[in-house]
């Protein structure tokens, strides 16, 4: 079943996964994939499909990102594109430690994966490494309509747009004891709820930061600020890159050109490239 990878996301914050980072587990040794992979010269590496800005129709941030990480380990990037299933779980099995039942993957990394402590500690056949990117929830809103994003309180008589079945829809529905509730507006895709507030259907979007910098980029009239709700702002988490457990060379080879990556600003630069603007993992 074809599932948005933001969904996917945000229905793993409201199953209570904890968004704190405190390290990374250590590799066991074992190096299988890695062998194949200096012998191939090729990094097989599993993107979401229709997942823009970062991997939509054969390309995107991740792409570029992951493009420059092979390099960096001297290797050429092989892409293998899914659709999300089910759950971050189904995902794992898919492209990182088995493969898909109907005979594609497991890819050799899987990038745009939650860097999780506790999600972490639930996985016995998968390592999860490298963060290079911090997302959380904001608001896209209409300038044009509301000065700023101070208060919430404007959206008591203003239509505000949420992407159906996500944590922003939950939250919005009871947020400062559901005063917002009447004026909420479901949308089944984040470009449905962004078309409609360029076309002030409504006069602000939730959703992902990440997706809402891209989707309004160049237009004055939508900036895209942190609301004020602190529950809300105090779900961030790190994005990085899932490998079968049991790869220490391939793991580290992974983390040094991420790192490298990330010093010299290329991990910046290529976000912005993309309409995001980059936040410390």
């Amino acid at each position: 079943m074809k599932t948005d990878i933001s969904l996917l996301r945000r229905r793993a914050l409201l199953a209570g996964v904890a968004l704190a980072v405190t390290g990374l587990p250590a590799l066991a040794d074992d190096d299988a994939v890695w062998a194949t992979v200096t012998k191939s010269g090729a990094l097989r590496v599993a993107f979401y499909k229709d997942f823009a800005p970062f991997s939509d129709d054969g390309k995107g941030a991740d792409v570029d990102i992951a493009n420059a990480l092979a390099a960096r380990m001297g290797l050429k990037m092989s892409p293998m594109f899914f659709d999300a299933d089910e759950n971050m779980d189904d995902d794992l099995r898919n492209m990182v430690w088995k493969g898909h039942y109907m005979g594609y993957g497991p890819a050799d990394m899987m990038i745009h994966v939650p860097v999780d402590r506790e999600y972490m500690a639930r996985q016995d056949k998968v390592e999860f490494i490298a963060p290079y990117h911090r997302e959380r929830y904001a608001v896209a809103y209409d300038r044009r309509r509301i000065d700023n994003l101070d208060s919430m309180l404007p959206f008591e008589k203003l239509p505000f747009g949420v992407v159906v079945d996500t944590l922003p829809d939950s939250l919005m529905l009871s947020a400062d004891g559901g005063r917002y509730r009447s004026q909420l507006r479901h949308y089944k895709t984040l470009a449905e709820a962004i078309a409609a507030l360029r076309s002030g259907e409504v006069a602000g979007v939730m959703a992902l930061q990440g997706e809402l910098e891209a989707s309004v980029a160049g237009d004055t009239n939508f900036p895209v600020g942190q609301p004020p709700l602190a529950m809300l702002n105090s779900r961030q988490w790190p994005v990085g890159i899932a490998i079968r457990k049991g790869e220490p060379q391939l793991g580290r080879a992974i983390m040094a050109a991420m790192n490298a990556l990330i010093a010299e600003g290329e991990i910046k630069r290529i976000l912005a490239r993309h309409n995001i603007n980059w936040r410390v993992p």
